[in-house]
């Protein structure tokens, strides 16, 4: 009988994690959840590219589906857009991700994880071998913007494929006619896309999970 290793979230570090799991194991099988309907849908992070050069993950785990990649020159990626597309391509490789969860239980001594959905089909059970709980992500609230021209006062600024830029700062300061806005919560934008790369590394261990087979 195939592992089952449950994700308690469908974040990037996650989605690298269980890709990650399908490059070393044979035998296993992948669930996910989100509150979101749709992975990338809903929700911008920081995508700068400072301490993550590109390519930082592997070509199989990014659907060539609605992800521009960067090219010479460009410091940012869009990355929703970027988990959309490890999403699909995690999900072409077999993997479960079930969106629309509005409320879980972890029914741990029985292996089991209860889901509640909005509508008709309001609960189903998943049973897992091994799960992973969700980011705690902890640090100051930043805004953020998608701009045609990045401010002076902009903490931190990084082109993206499109030829906008996306900026991050602290502080009470306003773009003139920003494109998109967003908050994020978390350390440092600059370093976000590695540190989610680095929480891949620390899931992986924490499941026992070995080295790629060769």
């Amino acid at each position: 009988m195939s592992e089952r290793i449950f994700f308690m979230d469908c974040t990037l570090s996650s989605l690298i994690t269980a890709h990650k799991i399908l490059d070393r194991k044979e035998d296993v099988q992948i669930d996910l959840i989100s509150r979101a309907f749709e992975i990338g849908m809903y929700g911008e992070g920081p995508g700068l590219l400072s301490s993550a050069p590109w390519p930082f993950l592997r070509p199989h785990w990014i659907s060539e589906a609605g992800f521009d990649k960067p090219g010479d020159g460009d410091t940012a990626i869009k990355s929703s857009w970027l988990r959309k597309a490890v999403a699909i391509s995690l999900s072409n490789r077999g993997a479960k991700i079930h969106t629309g969860v509005r409320r879980n239980e972890v029914l741990s001594e029985e292996g089991r994880v209860l889901l509640s959905y909005p509508g008709e089909r309001t609960e189903h059970t998943v049973d897992f071998d091994k799960i992973v709980s969700t980011d705690e992500t902890v640090g100051p609230l930043w805004n953020g913007a998608v701009v045609s021209k990045p401010p002076e006062w902009a903490t931190y600024a990084g082109l993206r494929p499109d030829g906008t830029y996306e900026i991050w700062w602290l502080g009470d300061e306003t773009p003139r006619s920003p494109l998109q806005v967003m908050q994020w919560q978390g350390p440092d934008p600059s370093n976000e896309l590695s540190r989610q790369i680095s929480l891949s590394e620390t899931k992986l261990a924490n499941l026992g999970i070995g080295q790629h087979r060769t």
